[in-house]
Order: structure tokens, then sequence, then C-alpha cells
């Protein structure tokens, strides 16, 4: 189904109605995220610049969805501000039926840490650690036991197509392989939902292509929510649902 949304109040109309999680028995809600008239204004020079202007969205535990656009469309600034990365101008995002601004100190931390992982365009992996070191990261930050961890990093690296490459550093691997890494250690501590920016965005199209249909394996063999802001066309088809961002508002769902 597509749903294309011709102007702002159309937009707010039929983003509230069409992007309501599904609830299959009408008492288990599913829903994951939600976010309600979520906005995000920036003051420059003296100048307010509204880049968000009440976007409407939610999916459901274990969706994969794509988020496009072009850009300066909001898709990044979205992202961010789902993750805790930044904090919305007015609005509400929900996650799991709790408003992200009443979580806790302990609450926040748990989400950064446990709850949501994070993939960006450029790997971030530590140069002198390994590449079962990278992985392992958030295992320890979180208090995981270093058996433990490097029982979950093997697994994953082997998941990702990487189960030779455990000691090799990031310099020793491709562009491809790193940005595999990045993707396994998102994973490391179980998150329900992985919030990746431009995962592909800097590899050519062969390895473009591998990291896509990885995405898509992993997402239904560990059945964790994936949010992917992209330019990716083949990446997008892999989504379960496209969400189509135009000025600051969802344009079309699809």
């Amino acid at each position: 189904m597509s749903i294309d949304l011709k102007n702002d109040a159309e937009v707010q109309t039929s983003v509230t109605s069409s992007s309501l999680c599904e609830r299959p028995d009408n008492l288990v809600p599913q829903c994951l995220l939600e976010t309600r008239d979520l906005r995000r204004v920036f003051s420059e020079t003296g100048e307010q610049l509204e880049i968000l202007k009440g976007v409407n969205f939610s999916m459901n535990a274990g969706e994969l969805v794509a988020l496009t656009g072009s850009s300066g469309s909001g898709k990044s600034t979205f992202l961010n501000l789902v993750g805790m990365l930044d904090t919305p101008t007015s609005g509400e995002i929900l996650f799991k039926g709790k408003e992200l601004s009443k979580f806790s100190s302990h609450e926040r931390d748990m989400y950064h840490r446990a709850q949501v992982g994070f993939v960006f365009q450029f790997h971030h992996l530590l140069s002198e650690f390994s590449a079962l070191e990278n992985v392992c990261v958030p295992g320890r930050i979180l208090g995981t036991s270093e058996a433990e961890c490097r029982e979950r990093a093997e697994m994953l690296l082997e998941t990702v197509g990487l189960k030779d490459r455990l000691k090799h550093l990031p310099r020793e691997l491709s562009g491809g392989e790193r940005q595999r890494i990045a993707i396994a250690r998102a994973l490391m501590n179980k998150p329900d939902l992985v919030l990746a920016d431009e995962p592909s965005g800097n590899l050519d199209e062969a390895n473009s292509a591998k990291l896509n249909e990885l995405i898509g394996e992993l997402n239904e063999k560990f059945n964790q929510a994936f949010l992917i802001v992209t330019h990716d066309e083949m990446l997008a088809k892999f989504a379960k649902r496209r969400v189509v961002m135009h000025n600051g508002l969802i344009q079309s769902i699809e």
C-alpha cells in the first residue's frame, strides 16, 4: 500500500491514522516506537529553522523500516531524536509505550547501552582493537563478563561472515568488512531497535549490495527492529515499509 500525502494538513491527518502500530489481537500492543507531533527547531543567527514540522510515526517490534527522502528533509534529525542523541523542541517520542522525556537517568543509560543499537555511515571502530574486541565493547560497558562477550561476539562475527577476521585490526579490513563489524557491535547487547544512518553510504555498489542483504537477514534471524535512513534504493527495497520524508514531514508510506 502506498499513501500519498499532498499538503501539511493532509499529512497530519493521514499519517496519524496510517502509522498506528498494529495490534493483532486488540489486546497486546506490538508498538515499539511512536512519535507524536515531533518538532525540532534550530536557532541560527537569530533565525528559527524548523527541521521537523510535526512528525507522526510508529513502528512495530521486529519491523524493518527504511526512512528515505531528499537531503535536508529531516531524516537524520529524526533518527537523532529517536536515539536520544538530541532533544525535540516539542512533541513526544514513546518507546514501548513510555515517553523518552520521562526516562530516569538510569533508564536513559539503559536505552543507549542495551535497548538501542547504533550504526553510522562511518564505522567508528577503535583502531587499536581487533574485530572481536570492537564488537565486545558495548557488552563490557554494560557489565557483561568477558567470557560471555567473547562468545556472543564470535557468534555475531560468524553471522556477518567474518569468523576468519576475529583478530584483525580495522586497518587490515576492507570498508565493507568494517561496516559489518559495526553492525555486529550494534547487535551485541540484543537491542530491541537498531538505528542506522546511511550504513552503506561509504561503500561501493558491490559492498552495498552485500550489506543490504545482510541487514535483511539479520532482521529475520534476530527479529530486531531496524530503522534505517538511506538514499540506497536497493536497501529501501529490503524494508517491510518505506517512509518518505519531505520538508520536515512524512510525505508517503509504502
